[in-house]
């Protein structure tokens, strides 16, 4: 049941992402404006703000309009969703799950936002700082100072990039999204998202040269792959490395 009401509550939020990505760059109210279609203006009706399901029974088009409704609509909903219900089996308490529910929100908000305009805002960066650290006091006040510590570094470590190639390789924002995930995951997790960011990102950016998408001097938002290391690293982390030290105890023995 638990799992079911997370699931939900995802898909709202994940409707509630997109309407912040659509608005913030038009500088409209993002709580108090009624929602409307993108394409023709029209005020969407409570019948239209169903997550997923509105989208399927109108078959992907706005009612009004006709034209098509994109379908970043319902995987950033089902993203959620599934990420919420994800976060409530993995987690270790109700309370605690909705701290992490917050973090995978904003992330995915992050994600979404930086991939679509290239920027990583000020405001979701504090929101961040912010959350996290008041879920690190009630949840796991032992670990703060060593998080702020691997927060610091990570955030050192994407500053100096961004400094030494002016930002050309890396946006100012990066870094401070490093302290965010740095501060939330600790050390070694956080250092661990750096790799499998650098990983993930050098894999796509490669495939869309390969396949003419990109040219090597093609911008990419590194954003979106920090989001994906970081909660790789979460969830898989602590496994990956126990494998990884594990295969020191096989050569030993060899």
């Amino acid at each position: 049941m638990t799992g079911t009401l997370f699931f939900i509550f995802g898909l709202i939020f994940g409707s509630f992402i997109n309407a912040v990505v659509w608005r913030l760059p038009k500088r409209k109210k993002i709580i108090f404006d009624q929602s409307e279609c993108v394409h023709c203006g029209h005020k969407l009706g409570f019948w239209d703000l169903f997550p997923v399901l509105s989208f399927l029974y109108l078959k992907g088009k706005c009612r009004y309009c006709g034209l098509k409704i994109s379908p970043q609509y319902p995987i950033v909903e089902l993203s959620a969703g599934f990420g919420l219900l994800a976060v409530s089996k993995y987690g270790f308490g109700f309370s605690e799950n909705i701290w992490l529910s917050g973090i995978f929100i904003l992330s995915l908000l992050v994600f979404l936002y930086d991939l679509k305009y290239f920027l990583i805002l000020d405001r979701f960066v504090a929101i961040g700082i912010i959350w996290v650290f008041f879920g690190l006091v009630f949840f796991q006040r032992a670990n703060l100072v060593e998080n702020f510590l691997t927060a610091s570094a990570v955030f050192l470590f994407f500053f100096s990039i961004y400094f030494f190639s002016k930002g050309k390789w890396m946006g100012g924002g990066d870094s401070k999204l490093g302290f965010v995930i740095g501060l939330w995951l600790g050390w070694p997790l956080g250092v661990l998202s750096i790799l499998f960011a650098s990983i993930i990102g050098s894999a796509i950016g490669l495939s869309l040269v390969a396949v003419n998408m990109a040219k090597m001097k093609t911008k990419i938002p590194f954003g979106p792959f920090m989001i994906i290391g970081a909660w790789i690293s979460y969830f898989f982390g602590d496994q990956i490395i126990n494998w990884y030290m594990g295969l020191f105890d096989v050569f030993y023995k060899i």
